[in-house]
């Protein structure tokens, strides 16, 4: 006698689900493996405020003065999180150059900063102050006027303060 199993429609469907649950918690699980080498190796990076000024190196004036590039898209998750950290150690030097009163050094490593893709409301107040100090009033402009579009309490003030004070050596630049 021949015994054939037959498998009802819902069995079918039972033992399609669990195929598909397997899978989807191996596929979590690798994620997860993922994660967790990103948070290594972001624990395992130098984190001295310096860096490494040999490779980042100072700008020639030409890319200096050309403004930041607009946000990249990233390859990966661990290239996203590798220039995050590469923004967070170039602003810890431009603010420390800013604090010292180097407005140069602020603008070199504020630009290298912004150029990762990454930005904050701080570093565009400093770079339009620092590029005021270096006699830029184009380029500090431009950085005030970030100032006021990213929200930054008292952008707008600092913008039309700003405006005042150009307009006012224009003026003093006339007479001369």
């Amino acid at each position: 006698m021949k015994t054939t199993k037959h498998i009802s429609r819902t069995g079918w469907i039972t033992v399609l689900s669990l195929i598909f649950y397997a899978l989807s918690i191996s596929s979590i699980a690798a994620q997860d493996a993922t994660t967790n080498q990103i948070i290594n190796n972001a624990r395992n990076r130098d984190r001295h405020p310096q860096g490494d000024r040999g490779y980042y190196g100072l700008y020639l004036k030409d890319q200096l003065m050309g403004l930041p590039q607009k946000k990249p898209r990233y390859e990966s998750a661990a290239d996203s999180l590798e220039k995050r950290n590469e923004f967070m150690r170039l602003c810890g030097i431009a603010f420390e150059a800013y604090e010292a009163k180097d407005a140069l050094k602020t603008v070199v490593y504020g630009d290298s900063a912004l150029r990762t893709g990454f930005d904050n409301q701080q570093i565009f107040f400093y770079m339009a102050d620092s590029y005021e100090q270096l006699g830029d009033d184009e380029r500090a402009l431009q950085f005030y006027r970030e100032v006021k579009n990213h929200g930054t309490p008292g952008g707008s003030e600092a913008l039309a303060a700003f405006k005042k004070r150009m307009k006012a050596r224009k003026k003093l630049a006339r007479k001369k």
